[in-house]
């Protein structure tokens, strides 16, 4: 409100004047607070999103954006390249939800950052396996092989199960295989050595590696399929969907209600394909 500047008063008109003054200024201010009202009422429509900024998952984060708007919100997103990042951004309260990873993937993440996220809803399945520029399958791999790993505890033991299911490795028994490492294989005959890389760098590492660990949708980004050049695939039950995560308290809200229903549609479904010109890279979760 503006300041109001006072001088001596010499009727009761001239009081009564400036009182009506004042009052009438005052209208248009509420009126005003009224109008920022609305606005925030509007802005509890709007959904905020952070991505992964991979091509799958911006393209899927745009044609979801016109699903949440049919439905009377408004997705607002930003894509990020940090796994960390991303989900601490949903942590700290940012945004809303984030999409970029797997259960395993963010359990991690709770465990060392004392997270609280949760599973909002499964999105889609990346599968997983061993792939190689070198060899046409894995009994081929030679004495001494190298094989490309994860380093990161969401997919570390993902390619020690799969080579022991292959009867390459031996793995020690009891063991749940989530929990799997190195140091848990009890026979290794082909002497094969592992070199744990960043999960961004497999792709790049299988060039000079015998063989690899990649899930599909990075093995295309290389022009390898995954049900023509994968050299073993991932167990079904071990395989890890993607998934939308949020806060726990968040679970089950109206604006993750409307996340999962704008997102299980048609047109999400065809995004996911046109992703990769026509082929179903990514299986959809619904």
């Amino acid at each position: 409100m503006k300041r109001q500047h006072f001088t001596t008063l010499f009727t009761t008109t001239f009081v009564v004047t400036i009182l009506s003054s004042v009052i009438f200024l005052t209208l248009p201010i509420l009126t005003g607070c009224g109008g920022k009202q609305s606005q925030t009422e509007q802005s509890d429509k709007v959904i905020k999103f952070a991505s992964c900024n991979l091509k799958a998952y911006e393209d899927t984060t745009k044609v979801l954006s016109q699903e949440v708007e049919k439905l009377g919100y408004k997705l607002q997103y930003t894509f990020l390249a940090d796994n960390t990042q991303l989900n601490e951004a949903v942590e700290r309260g940012e945004y809303l939800a984030n999409y970029h990873q797997h259960a395993p993937y963010m359990n991690e993440f709770n465990a060392t950052h004392k997270g609280n996220l949760a599973v909002a809803f499964e999105v889609f399945t990346d599968r997983a396996g061993l792939f190689s520029k070198k060899h046409k399958n894995l009994q081929d791999l030679p004495e001494g092989a190298t094989i490309t790993i994860a380093n990161d505890p969401g997919n570390n033991f993902r390619a020690f199960v799969i080579l022991a299911d292959a009867g390459l490795i031996k793995l020690k028994e009891g063991v749940n295989p989530i929990s799997i490492t190195k140091k848990d294989i009890v026979d290794n005959p082909k002497k094969l050595k592992f070199i744990e890389v960043d999960y961004t760098m497999l792709a790049k590492a299988l060039e000079e590696a015998d063989a690899g660990f990649l899930y599909a949708t990075v093995a295309s980004e290389i022009g390898l399929e995954f049900g023509k050049d994968a050299l073993a695939g991932e167990r079904k039950e071990l395989q890890a969907p993607d998934i939308i995560a949020v806060r726990k308290e968040n679970l089950g809200s109206e604006k993750v209600r409307i996340l999962e229903k704008a997102y299980k549609t048609d047109a999400v479904k065809q995004a996911l394909k046109d992703t990769f010109d026509g082929k179903e890279v990514l299986l959809p979760s619904w």
